[in-house]
């Protein structure tokens, strides 16, 4: 749900009115490991808060539900810290290639990333369907090809167009002229098709570059079976 989600609400402890919390919404990626990335002003009023205090939460609610209590919601508690300089460079070209609208922000100088690492998470799924959930158990080992992403987007995008445009419509989107991935993470990867962008599901986590690849060729032999069957979504 959060690799969906462009954005949900930061809490943090305000210093303006001490003992108060003060939310705010934010743009968030997340990480190979399933740490939220923010990419904030140092004049932001939360950036403020958390130089004084780095506990925060960040709410993230699911989309397309029509009951507020049925839709399911997650609560990320933990601490907010800048990352260092040297990772700077590795988190923009995540961060940006979904938010390639804030690049811009780069030339002000007064930008950077913060990443929440989590101490427990609260997941609600509906009615009835609530519980905690530990780091240890939110928190995922980055796949033994983390550092070759850049490589496997620009390998799907220049070689297997016509597999992402399949993907695509089977998920719902009727542009197939302006399809593009973005990223790629052990769960799933983002698409920009038109002005929206998906976050197609694998169907099993993919640790290896093996495992990627059959699962690649898996969606698109099943997004296959769909567009035969008439473009029914999968």
């Amino acid at each position: 749900m959060l690799r969906r989600s462009p954005a949900g609400v930061l809490s943090t402890w305000s210093r303006t009115l001490p003992g108060f919390p003060f939310g705010s919404l934010a743009p968030f990626a997340m990480t190979h490991e399933g740490r939220p990335l923010l990419y904030v002003s140092r004049m932001a009023e939360h950036t403020r808060n958390l130089a004084a205090d780095a506990r925060a939460c960040l709410t993230v609610s699911e989309a397309g539900r029509t009951s507020a209590q049925a839709i399911g919601r997650a609560s990320l508690l933990g601490e907010v810290r800048q990352a260092s300089e040297a990772e700077h460079g590795a988190l923009a070209a995540r961060f940006f290639a979904l938010f390639p609208e804030q690049h811009e922000f780069e030339a002000l100088g007064d930008f950077a990333f913060w990443r929440l690492e989590p101490l427990r998470v609260r997941w609600i799924g509906g009615f009835g369907e609530i519980a905690w959930i530990e780091r240890d158990d939110w928190l995922l080992p980055a796949p033994d090809w983390q550092h070759d992403e850049d490589g496997i987007v620009t390998h799907m995008n220049e070689d297997h167009r016509d597999a992402l445009v399949a993907m695509a419509c089977a998920h719902g989107s009727s542009e197939t002229d302006d399809v593009t991935m973005l990223t790629c993470d052990s769960e799933g990867f983002h698409l920009r098709s038109g002005d929206a962008v998906r976050w197609i599901p694998f169907g099993r986590r993919c640790q290896t570059a093996n495992e990627l690849r059959a699962e690649m060729v898996r969606l698109t032999h099943e997004a296959r079976r769909s567009e035969a069957r008439g473009g029914a979504p999968v």
